[in-house]
């Protein structure tokens, strides 16, 4: 009787545990590559670049330009739409060089070079 409570009860035990361990598995698929084929267009450029990028979802990114000191030089939120996007960036005052471009949603960061001439 106590050999049929404790096969028993390790069944449910291991059943839940394995029920636990395939959530967390799809919950991390889920939110990986959010943002896919992200590329600066033209780059290196003079006056004006396109970022474009392809997103799973609808949600807010913060798109971010830095200089090589790590200087924010330009900050923007944007909106996506599922499928492809396309962030503009004027380069305005900034000296030719190169910079590092950031897109940050709430589970990645992805950051590039885009070189001004």
């Amino acid at each position: 009787m106590v050999r049929k409570l404790l096969f028993i009860l390790l069944v449910i035990l291991s059943s839940t545990v394995f029920a636990q361990q395939l959530e967390n598995k799809n919950i991390v698929q889920d939110s990986t590559m959010i943002l896919k084929k992200i590329l600066a267009s033209p780059n290196p450029f003079s006056v004006t670049t396109k970022i474009k990028f392809h997103a799973a979802a609808v949600f807010e990114v913060d798109f971010t330009v830095k200089d090589l000191i790590g200087n924010v030089v330009y900050f923007q939120k944007y909106t996506t739409k599922v499928g492809s996007n396309t962030i503009p960036f004027y380069r305005d005052k900034l000296d030719s060089g190169i910079y590092i471009y950031s897109i940050k949603t709430n589970t990645e960061i992805t950051s590039k070079r885009i070189v001004i001439k």
